[in-house]
């Protein structure tokens, strides 16, 4: 049996956080802070940028809302939750960041044996409570987030669920990272694959025509980009540290998205970087954002918005992503004299046990291969050999976990 889920109230650089960790993973919430989730980390791995000036700090009202100008906001980092749009221009818009009470509140919290939930103070401006539900599950890397938005006026209100994630793309050596990259699949039905929300087109974004797959090379260049992506999942890459952070989430191809249907979304920033308004950039930050549709609530009518993080090590570039792992390349096989030849490269989000296995067009199963243990601290590199079966139509590699239970297939390929 994995091991269980441990939940504990600690002191997280000087906040009152809690922690939950199940031997795989570890994850930091600071609910004082805007309900923040500051640390994600796989092993040795942390993903989330944190600021050090204002690590342990704390703020009056006055100072966390400051003047509205994002030049004194108050970016402790981490990830959180905002009302979409955003904008400057009226009702039904969120004027933040800074905003001294979805962002950067002292959040109310209750923890159980696998789950913490925070729950900000009511906020008259958007018409918003906000509550974030992080759980972890024993023997696995997946973090489910469940973020709800709950009107508290006595009138509809309309906003979409903002999840904004801010990655961090330093060495070691606290250097520009410019191996970490966001990968987003676009909509093939758009004419353009991503729109430009903040300064000019650039070279950190990538475009693979023949997949589809936006790849947001980070280079410390202030920008923004927004993408419809229809497939439900994105995926940050640390390619120099060999760490890959996957994000899955609903897609609705009939509901409406703000900002001109975006689904996701993506700013880059760094210190001393041209930007056209103001900023003061504490660090190397990517972030990746991802967007539910726009929801109309009435009094006390609340919505939920479902994420998924899932991470391991894997290199990048990512190319697909499941509930069970993500794939670097696709699983293949090479008819040789002797058989067929296997490989693939991925990344698994829990701890079991690798087979392969051919089936025939009935779906029955001619033959098996065990590719041995693993686990999302370790890639899956595949290179099997083996023969290849009279009637064999489907190849699948499979994964089972620790209990010896079917988990779900990680990739598949037709013959």
């Amino acid at each position: 049996m994995p091991p269980a889920v441990n939940v504990e109230e600690i002191d997280f650089h000087g906040w009152d956080g809690v922690r939950l960790s199940n031997g795989i993973i570890d994850a930091a919430c600071v609910p004082e802070i805007g309900g923040r989730l500051m640390q994600f980390s796989l092993g040795p791995h942390d993903y989330l940028f944190m600021n050090p000036d204002l690590l342990g700090a704390r703020f009056s009202y006055e100072e966390r809302a400051g003047d509205g100008e994002l030049i004194n906001w108050k970016n402790y980092g981490g990830a959180k939750t905002w009302p979409a749009p955003q904008g400057w221009d009226g009702e039904g818009q969120w004027p933040g960041p800074p905003d001294p009470i979805l962002d950067s509140g002292r959040y109310d919290f209750q923890a159980n044996e696998a789950s913490v939930l925070m729950t900000s103070p009511p906020d008259a401006r958007s018409g918003l409570r906000i509550r974030r539900q992080v759980t972890l599950r024993p023997g696995s890397s997946r973090l489910q987030l469940r973020l709800f938005f709950e009107n508290i006026l006595n009138r509809p209100i309309r906003w979409s669920i903002w999840d904004v994630a801010q990655m961090a793309c330093v060495t070691a050596a606290g250097k520009l990272n410019d191996d970490c990259w966001l990968y987003i699949p676009t909509d093939p039905n758009r004419d353009r694959p991503y729109e430009i929300m903040f300064g000019d087109d650039n070279p950190q974004y990538q475009l693979a025509a023949e997949s589809g797959l936006l790849a947001v090379q980070y280079q410390g260049i202030v920008g923004k980009i927004g993408v419809h992506s229809p497939a439900g999942w994105i995926a940050f890459a640390d390619r120099r540290a060999g760490y890959a952070l996957c994000m899955q989430f609903a897609y609705e191809a009939e509901a409406e998205y703000p900002d001109d249907g975006a689904t996701v979304e993506c700013w880059t920033e760094a210190p001393g970087a041209p930007s056209p308004i103001p900023i003061r950039s504490p660090g190397y930050i990517l972030e990746a954002e991802i967007l539910s549709p726009l929801h109309r609530l009435r009094p006390l009518e609340i919505k939920l918005q479902q994420l998924i993080w899932s991470a391991a090590a894997c290199p990048g570039p990512i190319v697909d992503v499941n509930e069970v792992g993500c794939a670097h390349q696709p699983l293949s096989v090479a008819l040789t004299d002797g058989g067929a030849r296997i490989r693939g490269v991925f990344g698994c989000f829990l701890v079991g046990r690798a087979e392969i296995e051919c089936l025939d067009e009935a779906g029955q199963i001619l033959s098996r291969i065990d590719l041995g243990a693993v686990s999302p601290l370790r890639a899956l590199h595949v290179d099997a050999r083996a023969r290849m079966d009279a009637g064999a139509r489907l190849m699948r590699l499979r994964i089972v976990d620790a209990d010896g239970a079917d988990a779900g297939t990680l990739a598949s390929l037709m013959l």
